[in-house]
């Protein structure tokens, strides 16, 4: 029982190691566009978000959930992405109806989405 308990612990912190390393990735790789390609925002974040996409596939596959890369699991968390991003959007849609702090839109997706993911793919992408 403990080690199941401590083996599910270590998935969670590598889950948010690589969700940490895919965002300062995301975000390097678009200030990088900016510098050097003079990149609009919407070019330089889709560019990011792609390479961090993969990034965080990777990491999460190989590491996060130890699994192996093949197309069934990529094709699963491509959906769990597509789902935390139409979550993070209805909550920013919302956050703007009622007229919510943008910070404080940040604070609640940043705390409702890594959650939300992480349960959608322990219990279907890496099953």
């Amino acid at each position: 029982m403990f080690a199941l308990l401590h083996a599910e612990r270590v998935r969670l912190a590598r889950f948010g190691l690589s969700g940490l390393c895919s965002t300062a990735l995301h975000a390097l790789i678009a200030c990088t566009m900016y510098a050097l390609f003079d990149a609009t925002q919407v070019v330089a974040n889709a560019v990011a978000f792609i390479c961090a996409t993969v990034f965080s596939y990777l990491a999460n596959t190989l590491w996060s959930f130890s699994s192996t890369v093949h197309a069934r699991n990529l094709r699963r968390f491509l959906v769990v992405a597509l789902a935390g991003f139409t979550e993070t959007m209805a909550l920013a849609r919302i956050a703007e109806l009622l007229d919510v702090p943008r910070g404080w839109s940040i604070v609640a997706i940043a705390l409702l989405i890594p959650p939300t993911t992480f349960l959608m793919h322990r219990l279907w992408t890496y099953r």
